[in-house]
């Protein structure tokens, strides 16, 4: 069976370590891996994932540059990766910093909304989203967290309103412990979720629940390494039983339509 892992992170190797520990710290978890280049493909390798996808977010604009520098050179020197750059909602000069990034040849854009304490829908940010969507590149937006409202579903929700062709993936279900309140939005086809941290705090029935509610074929498989590695967390995914049809298209169809023609 092919597998493609969207929801990776990464950042250069002198920090690696030290970012790594930094969300463990942020979501009270033990991290026991280090999110540099080299790490992440033994982990993917050790998941036979054919396809992944390494982000890393920029936590203030002035890093913007540099990180969607790191990721393209990473995504040139490593084959079967995928990169996802940044930017920063609401920072001035988006327009070249987007430049900067398509002609990298990176392939989508990441927003982490709690890191970056700023609303997705920002309204500040709406053209640079526009831009994003006439470029074609997708967004994969951390969602939800029950400490903060930046990332909160309704917020995505309200984005879309105003980019209706902006292609989205909502991390985590679309939205970690936000899992009820995202199921009960109505969004596009354009619009798509990953599987990323939330199975092991789901439990089988409810994932299933809101699989069913959301659209299985709307899912995209992500691990969230370094929080867990691909392994364990296609393990998990594979413990909900889904069809042979459905599996194909979470671990690596919706990847493929994507990312891959």
């Amino acid at each position: 069976m092919r597998v493609a892992d969207v929801h990776t992170h990464i950042f250069p190797d002198k920090i690696a370590q030290k970012a790594s520990t930094a969300i463990g710290e942020f979501y009270n978890v033990d991290i026991h891996h280090t999110a540099s280049v080299s790490v992440l493909t033994q982990a993917e390798a050790q998941a036979d994932i054919e396809f992944f996808a390494a982000c890393s977010a920029a936590t203030c604009p002035e890093q913007v540059d540099h990180l969607n520098s790191f990721v393209a050179a990473s995504v040139e020197s490593t084959p079967n990766m995928i990169g996802f750059g940044s930017l920063f909602p609401g920072m001035d000069r988006w327009e070249p910093a987007l430049e900067q990034l398509i002609a990298l040849g990176i392939h989508g854009v990441k927003i982490h909304p709690d890191f970056q304490k700023v609303n997705i829908d920002e309204p500040k940010a709406v053209e640079m989203y526009r831009a994003i969507a006439k470029a074609g590149l997708p967004v994969l937006f951390h969602m939800g967290d029950n400490r903060y409202d930046f990332s909160a579903p309704e917020r995505l929700t309200n984005l879309i309103r105003q980019v209706p062709d902006l292609t989205a993936i909502a991390a985590h279900f679309g939205g970690w412990q936000a899992w009820d309140r995202a199921a009960a939005h109505v969004l596009p086809e354009n619009v798509y979720y990953d599987t990323s941290s939330s199975l092991m705090f789901l439990g089988k029935e409810r994932a299933l629940d809101l699989l069913d509610k959301m659209g299985p074929h709307r899912f995209l498989f992500g691990s969230d390494f370094p929080m867990w590695t691909p392994k364990e967390e296609l393990q998990r995914f594979l413990q909900l039983g889904l069809d042979e049809s459905t599996n194909k298209t979470i671990l690596f169809g919706n990847f493929e339509k994507l990312f891959l023609k």
